[in-house]
C-alpha cells in the first residue's frame, strides 16, 4: 500500500483535533478522557514515522494554493514535500503539542482558550515542517510565532510573553533578510531544491541562523525568568510555557537545517561574513563608549559589563579567524550552563529548561555537522517530544518509574552518539568544543536522571523490569527511525553509513547502565542545598531578562527621539525645502 503525504498530514492533524476535543476544560472529568487522549497522542506521534515506511516519493510532494510573484517576475506557488526531516518534524511538533495539551488538563486554572490556540500552533508547525520553500516557510513560520506569542500569554507573565513575541518578530528579520541575501545571486525560485549552493553566502547562514536563534530561545536571548513558583496554580502552568514555545523553536531549527543542507561546505569550517577593519575599529569604540558610560552612571563597573566588553574585544579582533560552528557552539553552550545552573538551583524548573537543553544539543549537532551528530541531534530532538508526551500526564508510581528510566535512555543514547559523531569534526577547536560540552550535557541530563528515579525506594525487580523496558523501548525507537533518519541527511546532502547493529546495541547498553547507576549513586552524593544557594545567586547574575529589558527600553528610546525629530522636520520642512531651492537657484543663476 502506497501512503500519500495528505494522508500523513491529514492523519496527524485529526488526531491532534481528537487530543483537543478529549483534554477540553469543560469535559476533562471524566476519567476515561485523560488516558483515551493520551493513546490517541502516542499514535499520533508515531504515525507519521510509520506511514513513512510506506510512502513513495514520487508522491511526497505537492503544491499549496498560495502563490505570489515579485514586481515583473513569474508567479511561484508554495510547495511542501513530506521527506525524512519534515516527517521527523511533524512527530516531535505532534507531541511537544500534544504534550501542553495533557499538562494543560492538570491545571486546576486552565486557560479557556489555551487548547484552541495549542492546536493552532500544531496546524501552523505542521505547514512549516514540510514547506521546501523559503519565503513560504519564513510566511508561515510568523504565523506560527504570533500565534506562540497568544498562548504565551495566557501561561506566562505578561512582560516574557512580550518578550518572546520581540523576539519572534526579530527572529523573522533574520529569515527576511537571509531569503533576500540568497535571492541577490539570482535564481528560479527560492525553493530548497532549486536554490544554487554559490548562493549560500556566509551572510545568509549568519542572518538565518540569529532568527533562529532567537526563535530557540538561546541564551541570552531567554524571555523569562527563572524564580520559585509561588503559588499552586503557577507550579501548575509552569511546563506550559517551554512546552508551548518548543514547536517555535524546533521549526526555526528546521528552517535553518534546510538553508545549511543547500550549501557542500563542511559546517563545521563555515566561515564568518568578511567585516573590514574600520568598522570593526568603530564598533569597538562604541562598545567601550557605552561600558564607559554606564560605569560613570552606576559609579563602578559591574563584573558583567567587564566581560561582556572583554568579549565583544576579543571577537572584533579575532573576526577573521572565527567560524560559524564557534558561534553556534558558543550560544549553544551558554544555554546548557545557564540552564543547568538554573535545573540545579531550582530543580521544579528543569520540566522548563530542559527543553533549552534540547534545542541547545541539536545545535551542538548542527555545528559538528558531521551525518553521526546530525543523525544523533534529530534522534535526541523526537526522543525528548515522546519523553514529554509520556511525562504529561500523571502514572502510577511503577509506570512513572519504568517510563522516566526509558526516556532516559533515550536521550542519553543519543548523546552518547553525538559525542561520536561530534568527535569527527573536520575543525579540531570544533571538535574539542563540542565533545566537551556533549560530555557536560550527559553529566546534567544523568544528574537530573538519578534525582527523579532515586525519589522512592525501587525493588529489584522494578529496576529490572524498567532496565528491559528501556531497551526494547529505545530499539522501537530506533527501528521508527531507521527510514526517516537516513533520508533526512540525504535531503541535506550529508548521507550517513550503515551503522554496526554491535555497536548501536553497545551505546543502548551503556545508556542504560549510566542511567542505573545515576539513580543508584544520587543517595550517596552530599546534600546540594549548600551549592543551590550559590547558584541561585549566579542565576540571578546571568539572568539575561534585564539585560534584554534594557535593550528594549533604548530602543524604545532611540525611537521616540527619532519620532520627535521627524515630527519637527515636518513641521517645518516646508521652510526648510524653500530655503534650499532659493539657495540652489541663486547659486546655478550665477554660474
Amino acid at each position: 500500500m502506497i501512503v500519500r503525504a495528505e494522508f500523513t498530514l491529514f492523519a496527524a492533524a485529526i488526531g491532534l483535533s481528537l487530543v483537543a476535543l478529549l483534554v477540553a476544560p469543560r469535559r476533562i472529568a471524566q476519567a476515561w478522557r485523560v488516558p483515551t487522549a493520551l493513546l490517541f497522542a502516542a499514535l499520533g506521534a508515531i504515525s507519521p514515522l510509520l506511514f513513512y515506511q510506506l510512502s513513495d516519493p514520487a508522491v511526497a510532494a505537492g503544491r499549496a494554493l498560495w502563490e505570489w510573484s515579485a514586481a515583473g517576475g513569474p508567479t511561484i506557488q508554495a510547495s511542501y514535500r513530506l521527506d525524512g526531516l519534515g516527517t521527523l518534524g511533524i512527530s516531535a511538533g505532534f507531541a511537544f503539542v500534544a504534550a501542553a495539551l495533557l499538562a494543560n488538563a492538570r491545571s486546576a486554572a486552565s486557560p479557556r482558550f489555551l487548547p484552541s490556540l495549542a492546536l493552532a500552533i500544531g496546524f501552523v508547525f505542521m505547514a512549516v515542517a514540510v514547506t521546501v520553500d523559503l519565503v513560504a516557510a519564513t510566511v508561515a513560520i510568523a504565523v506560527l510565532a504570533a500565534v506562540t506569542a497568544f498562548a504565551t500569554l495566557l501561561v506566562a507573565p505578561a512582560p516574557s510573553a512580550m518578550r518572546i513575541a520581540a523576539y519572534f518578530a526579530i527572529g523573522i528579520q533574520g529569515f527576511v533578510v537571509a531569503a533576500l541575501l540568497i535571492a541577490r545571486q539570482g535564481g528560479a525560485s527560492l525553493a530548497f531544491g532549486s536554490i544554487s549552493p554559490s548562493a549560500i553566502s556566509p551572510g545568509a547562514v549568519l542572518a538565518a541562523t540569529a532568527g533562529a536563534a532567537l526563535f530557540a530561545g538561546l541564551y541570552p536571548f531567554v524571555p523569562w525568568r527563572y524564580q520559585p513558583a509561588q503559588a499552586l496554580a503557577a507550579a501548575e502552568r509552569e511546563p506550559l510555557r517551554g512546552l508551548l514555545a518548543m514547536p517555535a523553536g524546533v521549526a526555526a531549527s528546521i528552517v535553518l537545517l534546510r538553508v545549511l543542507g543547500v550549501t557542500t561546505i563542511d559546517l563545521s569550517t563555515l566561515g564568518l561574513p568578511l567585516v573590514p577593519l574600520t568598522p570593526r575599529l568603530v564598533l569597538l569604540g562604541l562598545a567601550l563608549v557605552a561600558f564607559a558610560v554606564r560605569a560613570r552612571a552606576r559609579g563602578r563597573a559591574a563584573r558583567s559589563g567587564i566581560v561582556t566588553t572583554l568579549v565583544a574585544a576579543a571577537v572584533l579582533a579575532g573576526w577573521d579567524d572565527l567560524h560559524w560552528s564557534y558561534v553556534v557552539l558558543a550560544a549553544a553552550g551558554l544555554t546548557v550552563l545557564y540552564a543547568a545552573a538554573v535545573s540545579l538551583a531550582l530543580p521544579e524548573q528543569w520540566e522548563v529548561a530542559r527543553h533549552d537543553v534540547t534545542l541547545a544539543t541539536l545545535w551542538i549537532a548542527f555545528a559538528a555537522g558531521t551525518p553521526i551528530a546530525l543523525a544523533a541531534g534529530l534522534f535526541i530532538l523526537v526522543s525528548a517530544a515522546v519523553a514529554a508526551l509520556l511525562e504529561s500526564v500523571w502514572m502510577p508510581p511503577h509506570r512513572a518509574y519504568i517510563a522516566t528510566m526509558s526516556t532516559s535512555v533515550w536521550t542519553v543514547t543519543g548523546v552518547i552518539a553525538l559525542a561520536t559523531g561530534a568527535s569527527s569534526a573536520a575543525d579540531l577547536p570544533t571538535a574539542v568544543a563540542a565533545v566537551l560540552l556533549v560530555v557536560f550535557v550527559l553529566f546534567l541530563e544523568l544528574a537530573h536522571a538519578g534525582r527523579r528515579l532515586a525519589q522512592g525506594e525501587a525493588p529489584p525487580g522494578l529496576d529490572i523490569a524498567a532496565a528491559v523496558a528501556a531497551l526494547l523501548s529505545t530499539a522501537l525507537v530506533a527501528s521508527l527511525l531507521s527510514l526517516p533518519l537516513p533520508d533526512a541527511l540525504a535531503v541535506l546532502h550529508r548521507p550517513i553509513d550503515v551503522i554496526d547493529p554491535v555497536v548501536a546495541l553497545g551505546a543502548v547498553v551503556a545508556a542504560t547502565i549510566l542511567v542505573i547507576a545515576a539513580r543508584t549513586l544520587r543517595p550517596l552524593l552530599p546534600d546540594l542545598d549548600a551549592l543551590a544557594e550559590r547558584l541561585q545567586r549566579f542565576v540571578w547574575a546571568a539572568d539575561p531578562v534585564p539585560a534584554g529589558a534594557a535593550t528594549f527600553r533604548a530602543l524604545e528610546r532611540a525611537v521616540t527621539i527619532a519620532s520627535a525629530g521627524f515630527a519637527v522636520f515636518e513641521q517645518r520642512a516646508g521652510v526648510w525645502l524653500a530655503a534650499v531651492l532659493i539657495v540652489a537657484l541663486l547659486v546655478w543663476s550665477t554660474r
